[in-house]
């Protein structure tokens, strides 16, 4: 049936009024149909809205593999990857930019479980309080609240989509790939809307993140839901892209005043300098001991906006912390590298006679002793105001920002940075957000397709270089390696976006 399209197991939507309900708990039997605000407000609980966010089947993100934040040693390539036909052998591919890096002809997580099954929920809500027959004086805030956070996140959740199957966005100029679906339509029999430009995706997610703003609730029970700061967070985001720096600074900072307005940074922040092993003798074991029991927790005082994250990228189960990245890191100083970058054996197989070894090596073990998120934290709050003070001459001001987590970070007694040119401020916060993101995910991804922009600055790269052993794998960041395609068995529903099928070799 055409228009039911494979564009997602869209029928998610189905599984949010049906046997989702075991998730959800929304109605007795006989009853699952939800027919009032509060049965809709639920569905924003369901783990459909951040579990799969740009993962894979196992957790890892391929995206993180064209990034500059991870390496692959020979053995871990060629055999364990390569020559094992790993499940996820498409991080190989993308690591080697090698594409299609993913079977064209087979479900796309990103897609299918990730965006539009998201997707389907907020649509289920926002089509579901639009048709309900009355709504009581008493309930119209709470059904604002529920809406605005229905639209903050599908509006997000597609401006981060449309970034990531298009090209770099470039502020000034059409922008007119075509390059994903704004469906807003929550009927499954409704004819499949056409692919949207990348303008046209921005211009529908700002209107949607700006309809949600004045509703959205200032607390929500759980961080999967956008709260006020959430949604200010995401507008500062978006326009990191628009390049409209001013806008970044007022966003930013109207989410970092609110969120420290009782109880200040430590509301917030972990203070590193207070971290001990819960286990001194086998660190590789240990949790950490923090300031509470919820570093571990989705719902841990620095995560703002929660969305799954790759948490095993960095250990040699997967990947290495590449070079450059570790060499980021103050290893007297700074205590992320204390207490995330570990050395432990790494990996070791024989394969057709060849032995591979990689020894003892240092790891990137953040994912197993913190939770991490493709969302917001609040320091990344911090950074994007700090970055847009950088970037629109208020040098004292950024640098104070950087100072501040800096405090949190690095040992008691370390000097605080100082005020250079603008070009250095700018380095050096993008330097401490490229520390605190997650090594693997999109947000790196999408940095360095935002930074290719900067021509001649010392943090713009134009291209990402890759080794495995004695070879050598490069590509263009403003390129097609850097664009995820739209896989087959979603074009194949939808002839008239005139997409051809990808029949490369896989």
């Amino acid at each position: 049936m055409p228009k039911l399209r494979s564009i997602i197991t869209i029928v998610a939507a189905g599984c949010a009024l049906t046997s989702c309900n075991k998730f959800l708990d929304v109605k007795p039997k006989g009853k699952l149909i939800p027919s009032e605000v509060a049965d809709f407000d639920k569905l924003l609980d369901n783990t459909g809205t951040a579990q799969y966010i740009f993962l894979d089947n196992n957790g890892g993100s391929m995206i993180g593999y064209l990034n500059d934040n991870l390496e692959l040693s020979e053995g871990i390539a060629k055999v364990a990857y390569k020559a094992n036909n790993h499940p996820n052998i498409d991080r190989f591919y993308a690591y080697t930019f090698r594409k299609p890096y993913r079977n064209p002809n087979t479900s796309d997580y990103f897609w299918d479980w990730g965006t539009y099954r998201a997707a389907a929920y907020y649509n289920n809500i926002i089509d579901g309080i639009g048709g309900l027959k009355s709504i009581s004086n008493e309930d119209l805030p709470f059904a604002r609240a529920v809406l605005a956070q229905a639209r903050a996140g599908r509006g997000f959740q597609y401006f981060l989509h449309n970034l990531v199957y298009g090209p770099v966005y470039k502020p000034g100029t059409a922008n007119n790939t075509r390059t994903i679906p704004y469906l807003t339509n929550a009927d499954l029999n409704a004819p499949m809307v056409d692919l949207s430009t990348q303008e046209e995706v921005f211009k529908l997610a700002a209107k949607d993140l700006h309809a949600a703003l004045p509703d959205a609730p200032a607390a929500t029970n759980w961080p999967t839901r956008a709260n006020k700061t959430a949604v200010q967070a995401m507008l500062a985001y978006y326009h990191l892209f628009t390049r409209r720096y001013d806008s970044v600074a007022h966003y930013a900072n109207l989410a970092w005043t609110g969120a420290t307005a009782n109880g200040g940074p430590d509301r917030v922040i972990y203070d590193y300098n207070g971290f001990s092993w819960t286990n001194p003798g086998n660190i590789l074991s240990s949790t950490i001991k923090a300031q509470d029991n919820f570093l571990d927790a989705n719902n841990n005082r620095e995560i703002l906006l929660y969305r799954s994250e790759d948490r095993g990228a960095g250990r040699s189960s997967s990947s290495y912390p590449s070079a450059e990245f570790t060499g980021l890191f103050d290893a007297q100083a700074d205590l992320r590298y204390t207490y995330y970058f570990l050395t432990a054996p790494g990996y070791k197989t024989s394969y057709n006679g060849v032995n591979y070894d990689d020894g003892q090596r240092v790891q990137f073990y953040r994912g197993s002793k913190t939770q991490l998120t493709s969302g917001f934290t609040y320091p990344e709050v911090l950074l994007m105001r700090a970055e847009a003070y950088a970037r629109t001459g208020k040098l004292a001001e950024a640098v104070a920002d950087l100072n501040l987590l800096r405090k949190y970070r690095f040992k008691t007694g370390t000097p605080p940075l100082g005020v250079g040119s603008q070009d250095d401020v700018i380095a050096e916060v993008l330097k401490e957000r490229r520390r605190e993101l997650p090594a693997s995910g999109i947000k790196r991804f999408l940095d360095l397709k935002r930074l290719v922009l900067d021509a001649g600055k010392p943090w713009q790269k134009t291209k990402i270089v890759h080794k495995v052993g004695t070879e050598t794998f490069e590509a263009g960041i403003d390129s097609d390696f850097f664009i995820m395609n739209i896989a087959n068995t979603i074009l194949q529903y939808n002839p008239h976006w005139n997409v051809p099928l990808d029949n490369r070799t896989f």
